[in-house]
């Protein structure tokens, strides 16, 4: 954290190769280039570099007011997915009686280079400049002898001849590099995929982070890079199972396989009256949801841990998805899940150029958001075990099971919460309780509205309007008196 003695000192400092003024808040283009400079680190300092917002070139205050809209745009430069692979950097912002300041400090990186929308920026004295070949090749030596990551280490079974090509080059490549400099590009597809960290020069062989994206069966040299679907007929492992698929080859393929996948096969959509002439289209699961969650596991898991695939299993009330591999880094599970740190960085940057990410460290609250909209509980995390991170998500009861119908139709015109409860008790994780709670409500607050449900047990209004409909249908409620001032009863 910078102190208020430090920001003087940076305003007295003149313009250096760690220090940059700019007076406005909110030139986004200018303030990436500069923190991939900074934190590409050429000349090898080894220290912080400052952009100093709200400052005159001499180091007088200008006098600017920053807007939450502008400090909200100056944290998302961490998180917007230009930077790759994301730079460590802090953002503190002072206000003065002059006016507001805001200092970005930007750390060196040990795994550069670290581009801004594609290009890698360095610092020349007190200026920036595109990062030349000779720049770029100092760089990835720097970042080799930082010591090699997994997915940078050379999977020395697998050869060029193993990897669709045609992939990198039609798929990957586009979005990687801009039109123009892919064609004045005169190197070997070797040179190209080893200056994107997917192949070894030395030993001439892929990177493992190539094998994964690229490798036609990349099983065979990483043996746990597959996705393991099971659907079951019931609540457990020991059910019958319906459905059996083993999600393989090119992650790049593997991905647009599940995304489509996730939108029928799982999400379940179906029609759902709204009235009587009226319906539209309701989903057991948000297809979003599910689809960034399996991202998660495929970017965060541990491929060094055994030869157990990513565990996706479907059940008749909730999905599972387990990756090997617990919390990792910076990530606890005290801090969790406002505090992310990637074990694959270079397999996230692919991800995020092939457009699977949006935004980084935003999908779980994005998750959640999809989640409640749906009618869905919260996500379960099961994050304290060491070797594996769980997820557990849960039905929404738009397609119930028939026990749970048949559970309710023994229990119409019975207006004791308790017995609902316990006649339906353990059938589906706890999520009828839902139900439950709804009419707990009613007993207790006899005319209470959707509105006063709302704030009294925080289900969303379309599932409480689902469940209100439940109840009623199963002549448990009633509603008495007009729109406006009228209420839900329960019946007698």
């Amino acid at each position: 954290m910078i102190t208020e003695t430090q920001l003087k000192t940076l305003l007295a400092d003149l313009e250096s190769e760690t220090i940059e003024r700019t007076r406005a808040f909110d030139k986004a283009e200018k303030m990436g280039q500069a923190i991939s400079a900074f934190a590409n680190d050429l000349s090898g300092r080894k220290k912080s570099g400052y952009i100093v917002l709200g400052v005159e070139n001499d180091g007088k205050i200008s006098g600017k007011r920053i807007t939450d809209e502008q400090l909200t745009a100056l944290r998302g430069l961490k998180t917007d997915g230009a930077l790759l692979p994301p730079p460590a950097m802090s953002i503190e912002q002072f206000n003065l009686p002059e006016g507001d300041v805001v200092i970005i400090e930007v750390f060196p990186s040990i795994y550069p280079p670290i581009r801004y929308k594609g290009q890698a920026w360095v610092r020349v004295g007190a200026r920036k400049s595109l990062a030349t070949d000779e720049d770029i090749h100092i760089l990835e030596e720097r970042r080799l002898s930082f010591g090699c990551r997994f997915e940078e280490m050379p999977c020395q079974t697998a050869r060029l001849e193993d990897l669709d090509i045609s992939l990198f080059q039609n798929q990957y490549l586009p979005r990687a590099v801009q039109a123009e400099i892919i064609t004045d590009d005169s190197r070997s597809v070797e040179e190209q995929m080893a200056s994107l960290r997917f192949y070894n020069r030395e030993l001439r062989v892929p990177t493992n982070l190539g094998v994964l994206l690229f490798a036609r069966r990349p099983e065979l040299y990483i043996p746990s890079a597959y996705l393991q679907y099971v659907k079951f007929k019931g609540a457990n492992n020991g059910s019958d199972i319906l459905a059996e698929h083993a999600y393989q080859g090119p992650l790049i393929n593997t991905i647009a396989e599940l995304n489509a996948f996730v939108k029928v096969g799982v999400a379940h959509p179906h029609p759902e009256k709204i009235s009587a002439l009226q319906e539209q289209t309701a989903y057991d699961y948000p297809d979003w949801s599910i689809r960034e969650l399996l991202l998660n596991a495929i970017i965060h898991r541990d491929y060094q841990i055994g030869n157990a695939p990513i565990k996706f299993y479907e059940y008749d009330n909730r999905i599972e998805i387990a990756n090997p591999g617990g919390l990792y880094g910076q990530a606890t599970p005290q801090n969790f899940p406002f505090v992310n740190d990637y074990r694959n960085p270079l397999l996230a940057e692919a991800m995020k150029l092939m457009g699977y990410v949006n935004k980084f460290n935003r999908g779980i609250a994005k998750v959640k958001e999809e989640m409640a909209k749906n009618g869905n509980p919260e996500p379960i995390f099961d994050i304290n075990k060491m070797t594996e991170f769980r997820v557990t998500i849960r039905s929404n009861l738009v397609n119930e099971p028939p026990k749970i119908q048949q559970a309710k139709k023994k229990n119409t015109g019975q207006h004791n919460c308790g017995t609902i409860n316990g006649t339906i008790n353990g059938t589906i994780n706890g999520t009828i309780n839902d139900d439950c709670r709804i009419y707990k409500e009613i007993c207790e607050h006899p005319g209470i509205k959707r509105e006063g449900l709302l704030i009294a047990t925080s289900i969303s209004l379309r599932t409480i309007a689902r469940i209100l409909k439940r109840l009623k249908d199963n002549g448990q409620i009633e509603y008495r008196g007009s729109n406006k001032t009228g209420g839900w009863y329960t019946r007698t």
